[in-house]
């Protein structure tokens, strides 16, 4: 008898053949998540699943790419062919610019040029076709600005270079970077103050106690100090507390010269 040694996976994926097993089921269609326990991710087929209105066709890679490009620029507002392979179904967008041109034709979307200090950008830039009245309401200042913290996992902020060449803000996620070498905080949500990026916050929920603790706050260099933005920012970071259900929130010492309001 020929004994044939069970072959183990080595480097990143060593140890997690049934989590790598569930991810291609779960790409498939096979599998999803059906609940979570805590932490715990619960699977059952997706047939179970979903109600029986659920969408069933198939798609060939074409008809995906011609339904989801307009998603990603949708979702993304104005973009270049790099940054809508970067979103939606990332890095799945083969023969992206031939199904642009075709979009441009059918007037799904269209061209747009980015101008700044008289500079035009490079690239091709494409809106939807849809979002064209909203870009001249904005541009006759007709907006409403809000102020919010955001998700490290947010859509806006998951393109770093994009996040950069917008709002020349660099966000990094912390959360796997050794606590020496963290620079803000293991959990830090980026302030979102109109089209401005203003700062971040280094957050923990402290269930036990209901108290959502501000370990840390910072402002951008050129972050607005009035008082309304400070109170702008403290309804939000307000609404997060409601939201997880804190009864409390507590600030540490650690406020930016001008924001020391902030804990009302």
């Amino acid at each position: 008898m020929k004994l044939t040694p069970i072959q183990v996976s080595t480097g990143w994926t060593s140890g997690r053949n049934v989590s790598r097993m569930f991810d291609f089921l779960w790409l498939s269609g096979t599998v999803m998540v059906a609940r979570r326990d805590g932490l715990q991710k619960v699977w059952d087929l997706a047939q179970r699943c979903l109600p029986e209105w659920t969408p069933r066709e198939k798609l060939n890679g074409r008809e995906v790419v011609r339904r989801a490009a307009p998603r990603s620029l949708r979702a993304l507002g104005v973009a270049t062919p790099r940054q809508i392979e970067q979103h939606f179904i990332r890095g799945r967008y083969p023969n992206l610019a031939r199904v642009l041109a075709e979009l441009e034709k059918e007037k799904w979307v269209a061209r747009v040029q980015i101008a700044q200090g008289g500079h035009v950008w490079k690239g091709d830039w494409y809106i939807h076709a849809d979002d064209i009245p909203l870009l001249e309401k904005l541009s006759d200042g007709d907006g409403e600005p809000r102020t919010t913290l955001l998700s490290p996992f947010d859509n806006l902020i998951c393109d770093r270079a994009r996040t950069r060449l917008l709002f020349d803000f660099d966000y990094a996620m912390e959360i796997y970077t050794p606590k020496p070498k963290r620079k803000y905080g293991y959990y830090v949500l980026p302030i979102l103050h109109g089209d401005q990026f203003v700062g971040r916050m280094d957050l923990a929920m402290e269930r036990a106690r209901s108290v959502l603790q501000v370990n840390a706050v910072y402002a951008e260099r050129d972050a607005p100090k009035t008082r309304q933005a400070v109170r702008a920012i403290a309804d939000a970071v307000e609404r997060l507390a409601g939201f997880l259900g804190a009864g409390e929130i507590a600030y540490s010492r650690r406020l930016p010269r001008g924001w020391e309001s902030l804990p009302r």
